[in-house]
């Protein structure tokens, strides 16, 4: 299996482990398993900055030319201390068609089943939804306008239009025929 490796220092010293030590983990394991480790992106320590994600920019253009096939972290707090985010990121690696892998057996638990971990779970669905509701509904470009032709037959749209002044007819008997306490 071809791999990328992701590592992240945390902003903070002492939140996660250093730069070396997420590396070594992830050479140690590719070896031990016998994967080949084709590259090792990295975040550079950013205090007080959100950004600072060109590591991860550049791990998804890797994943995306199609040449590899997992992504692996020493631990999943590399991607993200946020549980939620590390869903939404693993989410997103998956729909490239790559595996996430973590160095810690415990994690991988987790990333097979999510039902160990509750809050991981619930996540999951959330994200899992949202992608379903955005497959469904793509958002538009708010520049362009979409026409529906009513004539052409693919149009499987039902419209009512209703004059205004129906409209507030209607409107007006329903707040008028409520009893007042």
């Amino acid at each position: 299996m071809r791999i990328v490796g992701y590592v992240r220092e945390a902003p903070v010293l002492g939140e996660s482990e250093t730069a070396y030590a997420q590396k070594e983990d992830i050479r140690r394991w590719s070896a031990e398993s016998g994967h080949q480790l084709i590259s090792v992106c990295q975040d550079l320590r950013v205090a007080g900055s959100r950004s600072g994600r060109d590591g991860y920019r550049a791990l998804l253009e890797i994943v995306r030319s199609g040449n590899v096939d997992a992504v692996l972290v020493s631990d999943l707090a590399a991607l993200s201390p946020d549980t939620v985010l590390q869903e939404i990121m693993i989410e997103d690696l998956r729909r490239e068609g790559v595996t996430v892998i973590s160095t810690d057996p415990s994690e991988m638990e987790q990333l097979e089943d999510p039902r160990l971990d509750r809050s991981r779970m619930i996540v999951r669905d959330v994200v899992s939804r949202v992608r379903t509701y955005v497959e469904d509904y793509p958002p538009q470009d708010p520049t362009a306008r979409r026409i529906i032709d009513l004539r052409d037959p693919r149009a499987d749209v039902i419209v009512e239009l209703v004059k205004a002044t129906d409209a507030q007819v209607e409107d007006n008997a329903a707040h008028t025929a409520r009893p007042t306490a």
